[in-house]
């Protein structure tokens, strides 16, 4: 029909079939679901079609796809203009059986295509923060936080609350499948750096004259009288014991948020959301 003349054609070319490539990108792909594995690759993984759409429009495609037999004979507009945009980019499609593309997805929707993307390399938090760009942008660390959906969120809520660089230190994993689903895309586009430990990365900061603020949970000055004037970090702990000794003693200041006297603690990402968004509101007043 009409409508389906003027849908974006899926270059047949481009689509590879061979077994011994699929089953190598299989095995790249669940490699690179822990860390140990992505040294290795030097890839993350993405699922889905919103992720590969969102890889796309941000300059980070995959270099391989797997594509299940049900996605590549899709007549469904959405994934034939994403496979003919990924075409385009020279990401290499790969068509796998649909049991394949099912259990590499696991039972989530959205599309059974699962992406290989070269890791996005780690900056200098305090190049970034001492650069122009950065100009009353915070920055966002995040000390010892370990669950990885917590890391995606993080993410999602840093870049868009105009965060100029995402800090992570061990045992935090921001490449985690899950993380990586999580951010819904903020992965591609916010700065990522990888600290060695808490402690480090506050005296770094310090050192280029970046003001370092840690979130606690009771004790600090109350947000509306902190001060977050740029260039300043904001210092998130772990989800269990929040932020360590040897940080606190480090800080510039520590600020607490005011709650509701039946809780005793925000979650953290609610917690990140609330100052970036503080630091947001006092750059627009």
């Amino acid at each position: 029909d009409r409508a389906r003349r003027h849908e974006p054609p899926v270059p047949s070319s481009v689509i590879v079939e061979d077994p011994r490539e699929v089953r190598r990108a299989i095995a790249d792909i669940e490699r690179s679901a822990t860390v140990a594995g992505r040294r290795r690759t030097g890839r993350l993984v993405i699922e889905g079609l919103r992720l590969h759409e969102r890889a796309v429009r941000s300059g980070r495609p995959p270099d391989r796809a797997v594509v299940a037999d049900g996605a590549v004979a899709s007549a469904e507009p959405r994934t034939r203009a994403l496979l003919a945009a990924l075409a385009g980019t020279g990401t290499i499609l790969l068509r796998a059986p649909d049991d394949d593309g099912e259990r590499l997805m696991d039972g989530r929707g959205g599309g059974a295509m699962v992406g290989l993307v070269p890791l996005p390399h780690p900056v200098d938090p305090c190049a970034v923060m001492t650069s122009p760009a950065a100009a009353g942008r915070p920055a966002l660390v995040l000390a010892g936080i370990e669950d990885p959906c917590n890391l995606g969120a993080l993410a999602r809520t840093a870049l868009g609350a105009g965060a100029a660089v995402r800090v992570v230190t061990p045992p935090g994993d921001p490449f985690h499948p899950k993380a990586v689903r999580t951010s819904m895309g903020a992965v591609f586009k916010l700065p990522i750096a990888l600290g060695a430990d808490p402690a480090t990365v506050v005296d770094d900061l310090r050192g280029a004259g970046v003001r370092v603020v840690g979130a606690v949970s009771a004790g600090g000055v109350p947000l509306p009288r902190a001060d977050l004037d740029p260039p300043v970090a904001i210092t998130l702990g772990s989800e269990a014991f929040g932020l360590g000794e040897d940080v606190v003693a480090r800080l510039d200041g520590r600020v607490t948020i005011p709650m509701a006297t039946e809780i005793d603690s925000f979650s953290v990402n609610a917690a990140a959301a609330t100052l970036l968004y503080e630091i947001a509101r006092r750059r627009l007043d």
